[in-house]
């Protein structure tokens, strides 16, 4: 997955939900554990490409540094959603009833 193509999917948040409620099969839930296993393939993907350039094997040093870039952008956009929701859960429960 390009990380285009992750910003193209954040842009669209809105047309998905709209698939969401016409299938009932992609909810917040669902698609936020897709995008966390997205980016564990991308973090295993980058480690096994660093593995095999540090045993010597043929693999292009500018694609190991960009799967290592992309891993870490990944991870950041991740805990930015998780801070994001952990302060809209907070500021719920500092509501009055």
């Amino acid at each position: 997955m390009k990380i285009s193509n992750l910003a193209l999917q954040i842009r669209n948040l809105p047309s998905l939900q709209d698939k969401s409620i016409k299938n009932n099969n992609l909810d917040f839930k669902n698609l936020f554990f897709e995008k966390i296993k997205e980016i564990d393939t991308s973090q295993k993907e980058a480690q096994r490409m660093l593995e095999a350039l540090a045993k010597g094997e043929d693999v292009d040093f500018t694609e190991v540094a960009l799967a290592i870039s992309k891993a870490d952008l990944d991870f950041k956009l991740l805990l930015r959603v998780r801070n994001k929701i952990l302060e809209a859960y907070q500021e719920i429960m500092r509501m009055q009833i």
